[in-house]
């Protein structure tokens, strides 16, 4: 970062704006996560064109909404599937709470949900999930679910099962698609079908070959039932740095709006070095953003004056990282 800033201060006392719009974009680059950071193509396009034509103005402006928009973006997850599936589980294990912790989602072998329940994230109040009942009943008919469930207000959906996939998943499935929202098959408990399997069959068991077999038997259920190309990711709730997890984070950073990605980055739980990193990643692009405005803002006159020190907004900052 030091050397970006170095460059990009003698370049604002040249005013090569030219070298600064490049050098913007490729240290940018360099530093956004894999999944992608939190300035959307469109953004940084019209960085690139203040730069260029050296608007140190219209270039911070741009920033500031960007971290803005970041840090106050709402995301509403919803979670969908019958009793029995983990749904709860799972939702309880992204907010990081035990099943018995003060608002928890309500885990039972009985059917809890009988409408649609919001859960706020405890430390992120931006983010909600909402516990969905599975359809197929009177009430949640899968030709009026969406509607009844009230879909637009979704970021994505999450389509848990314990077993296969049934023909009123497939069918959600691609009523989710038809409205251009993103959804992702969850197969659950794949934990339990790994102890169940080793303990009936202790002398041929292959995690791998079990694992494989389960994958299979859902893509082939969903695939029947008019799903072209599912893809599924084998969960464990008492483990999520398991199975299929992390490539499920990875794909819902990647698929992500740019400025909802840092919220679902920050709020997922600490359960891996690659996990801390991935944090760690879009903290540092927000704080690479704050030290380019600081630096452009010296080139402006009156600025800093008019700016000043704002320590509440520097505490804020402070016990947000």
């Amino acid at each position: 970062m030091e050397a970006f800033i170095s460059s990009f201060l003698e370049n604002l006392k040249q005013k090569n704006f030219q070298q600064l719009a490049a050098g913007f974009i490729a240290h940018y680059t360099e530093l956004a996560s894999e999944a992608g950071g939190i300035i959307s193509p469109e953004m940084l396009k019209r960085i690139q064109t203040a730069l260029t034509e050296g608007n140190l103005q219209a270039m911070l402006d741009v920033i500031q909404e960007t971290l803005s928009t970041a840090e106050n973006a709402a995301l509403e997850v919803a979670v969908i599937g019958e009793s029995g599936t983990g749904k709860s589980s799972f939702i309880n294990a992204l907010r990081g709470l035990g099943h018995e912790e003060a608002g928890a989602a309500a885990v039972g072998v009985v059917e809890t949900t009988t409408k649609k329940t919001p859960y706020q994230h405890p430390k992120y109040p931006n983010v909600t999930f909402w516990d969905l009942p599975g359809t197929g009943t009177p009430k949640f008919a899968p030709e009026t679910y969406l509607e009844t469930v009230g879909f637009a207000c979704f970021d994505f959906f999450i389509i848990i099962s314990a077993t296969r996939f049934s023909l009123n998943d497939a069918l959600l499935a691609q009523k989710i698609k038809e409205r251009g929202k993103k959804f992702y098959f969850i197969r659950a408990k794949v934990d339990a079908d790994l102890d169940n399997e080793q303990e009936t069959k202790p002398r041929s068991f292959s995690r791998e070959r079990v694992l494989q077999q389960i994958q299979d038997c859902c893509l082939a259920s969903l695939s029947s039932t008019g799903v072209p190309h599912p893809r599924v990711f084998l969960v464990s709730n008492f483990d999520l740095c398991d199975f299929d997890f992390p490539h499920l984070e990875s794909t819902l950073l990647a698929e992500l709006p740019a400025h909802k990605r840092q919220a679902f980055a920050l709020m997922l739980p600490t359960l891996s070095d690659a996990s801390i990193e991935q944090k760690r990643g879009f903290l540092r692009e927000q704080m690479w953003l704050e030290v380019v405005k600081s630096s452009a803002l010296a080139f402006i006159p009156f600025a800093p004056v008019l700016k000043g020190f704002d320590l509440p907004e520097q505490e804020a900052c402070l016990k947000g990282y």
